[in-house]
């Protein structure tokens, strides 16, 4: 097995978990940290992290004692002679000196001559986002494959491995709107001619922009390019407004066990994370991918006939996410689990309803 330790390729013969590394580089584990894939991992589950072939390894040894200890990057023998005044360097963070690699009071890495290259820039960045083992890659791993999973172990106080509920969300809605070019599927910023014409309530929302153009002088072909470009600002942000109208569902389904509201918050954020980016993103991706396919063949759907298929799978795919999903976080029974996934899907439709009412009555006034 081939690991990374602090820069340099090293080989084991076994299957290592952290604690025998430590053992075997023959440091004091008391006086030793660890950072795995750019993660700092905790004394207490170095046992149980196993390592495997391609990691990367930062170890910082503490020597000496006090706040300022002064810290060793590798497995250097402390009696090695080395010009100490040469390694000192002050932290640019909280101003403690220090003689290697990271500061003791704070664990800042020591600023290098090629920290700002473009090179070491894009390497860190690489390493940080795409590594298969990072947060991001982590988080959406299980946020996809185990439902409930994630909210399960924030509620539990297991967090760190994972990212923050609401930078999942943020992650999700930004991919959206990043891809929304090319899906180009009107789900959550609606022009204002899908408002005029494929909504239940499209004549109130005539009447409405007609009336509001009027009052303003214009057209309703400028109302209209005035109105879409609002909605496609606003709409960025106030996806949000779906989180806690979730939430709410939430909370009249789930009396029991008695729960905060922040876990029904934690439990929403990580559903429309989900949301995004499993029905807006992929299957409405997929969707305008064969529609263009099929197109030459005559094959074309419009307005309220594309949604109602566009529905229909994305029930029967949100459905069993929600059953096991209720099933791990709320320990729901099957029945229960069922019957609140059904009613789980309507509230779903609901709120993204509500939220496109609020979007446009906030685009309407604002254009």
């Amino acid at each position: 097995m081939k690991l990374q330790l602090n820069g340099e390729a090293r080989e084991f013969t076994d299957t290592l978990v952290l604690a025998e590394l430590v053992d075997q580089l023959g440091m004091k584990p008391d006086r030793v940290a660890v950072e795995l894939n750019l993660e700092i991992v905790p004394r207490a589950d170095w046992p149980a992290t196993r390592l495997k072939d391609g990691d990367k390894l930062e170890i910082v040894h503490f020597v000496g004692g006090g706040g300022s200890a002064a810290l060793e990057t590798d497995a250097r023998n402390p009696d090695e002679p080395e010009d100490v005044a040469d390694m000192k360097w002050t932290c640019p963070t909280c101003r403690a000196e220090s003689t290697a690699g990271f500061c003791g009071a704070c664990g800042e890495k020591k600023p290098g001559l090629h920290d700002l290259s473009v090179r070491h820039l894009l390497g860190h960045a690489g390493e940080a986002l795409f590594h298969w083992d990072s947060k991001i890659f982590r988080t959406l791993r299980v946020l996809l494959t185990r439902p409930g999973q994630l909210s399960d172990e924030y509620a539990k106080g297991r967090r760190k491995p994972y990212v923050h509920p609401f930078q999942v969300f943020f992650i999700a809605n930004v991919l959206y709107f990043l891809l929304y070019p090319v899906i180009g599927w009107s789900g959550l910023k609606t022009p204002l001619f899908g408002y005029q014409h494929w909504m239940s309530y499209s004549g109130w929302a005539t009447r409405l922009s007609t009336h509001h153009a009027a009052v303003k002088g214009l057209s309703m072909v400028e109302f209209s390019q005035r109105f879409d470009h609002v909605i496609d600002i606003q709409a960025r942000s106030m996806v949000l407004v779906m989180v806690p109208l979730f939430a709410v569902a939430l909370l009249v389904l789930e009396q029991r066990p008695k729960r905060y509201f922040g876990e029904h918050l934690v439990f929403a954020l990580h559903y429309l994370a989900v949301f995004l980016l499993v029905i807006m993103i992929g299957l409405c991706g997929a969707v305008t991918l064969v529609l263009r396919l099929l197109r030459p063949f005559g094959v074309v759907l419009h307005g309220m006939e594309s949604d109602w298929y566009l529905s229909v799978c994305a029930a029967l795919i949100l459905g069993p996410y929600l059953f096991f999903a209720l099933r791990r976080f709320y320990k729901d029974s099957i029945s229960m689990a069922f019957v609140k996934s059904v009613l789980l899907l309507f509230a779903t439709y609901e709120m993204l309803n509500a939220y496109r009412i609020i979007l446009f009555l906030a685009a309407l006034y604002s254009a």
